[in-house]
């Protein structure tokens, strides 16, 4: 029973844990690897809320602690991780749009809870502002990217862009821009032979060109979101989202 109870908790200290090893990574400039903690934090993420839900053990500590946990994985990781890779870049803008960036972070957080704690809902399959997970992984994912780029053709022009997509993403987070959650409907109605394809082609896109694959996938999944989200804002229009 105690297994079944901590298990969700385990995933998300998890969480906690990969943010607390990449920020150490970044003061000892080791910047791919602290990029990948963060991807492998979503993960740890993805699947806490879930499973908690899944096994009937959700609490209130639980939601707290996720989302302690994404602050500093997604928030103040990322911020460290940004400023600390731009060197081309005065130090006065980095660092403030890193600070920005941690600051929308923790406000969407607490606009969260503060939201849940008063029942306020929108239509099912919804977020209200760009949710901190991705934009804590989509600042990781384009870390890994540069690399890859920086090592094929020799540019750095994906970290000379870095801090104003932090700017960008720490407004979309605050923002009460619907964001669609599209993995909602991954499966539904498809038939188990259509998803087990696409999950395989997925895990070999990722296995031959992981960099690519991580950062295709991640942009693609904001545009469309953001996209079908705003088309379809005005009939949620006049809701509070969470």
């Amino acid at each position: 029973m105690r297994i079944k109870e901590n298990l969700p908790t385990l995933l998300t200290t998890g969480n906690i844990v990969c943010g607390f090893i990449s920020i150490m990574c970044v003061l000892n400039q080791k910047y791919e690897i602290a990029a990948w903690l963060i991807i492998v934090a979503m993960i740890f993420d993805g699947f806490d809320g879930k499973l908690a839900r899944l096994m009937n053990t959700t609490s209130k500590i639980g939601a707290q602690l996720d989302s302690m946990a994404d602050l500093v994985t997604f928030g103040i990781a990322p911020a460290v991780l940004m400023t600390s890779m731009c060197h081309n870049c005065p130090t006065i803008i980095s660092w403030g749009f890193g600070l920005f960036f941690m600051m929308c972070a923790a406000y969407r957080l607490a606009r969260f809870n503060a939201q849940k704690e008063e029942g306020i809902t929108i239509p099912r399959h919804f977020f209200s502002g760009l949710p901190t997970t991705l934009s804590g992984g989509t600042v990781a994912q384009l870390c890994i990217l540069h690399y890859f780029i920086y090592t094929q053709f020799g540019t750095d022009i994906v970290i000379s862009m870095l801090p104003f997509i932090v700017f960008v993403l720490g407004v979309f987070m605050v923002s009460k821009i619907p964001f669609f959650d599209i993995t909602c409907k991954i499966g539904k109605k498809q038939g188990i032979k259509a998803v087990v394809l696409e999950f395989s082609a997925a895990i070999l896109y990722f296995i031959i060109t992981p960099e690519l694959a991580l950062s295709s996938t991640l942009s693609v999944y904001l545009i469309i979101c953001g996209t079908y989200g705003i088309i379809k804002g005005k009939h949620i229009k006049g809701t509070q989202p969470v």
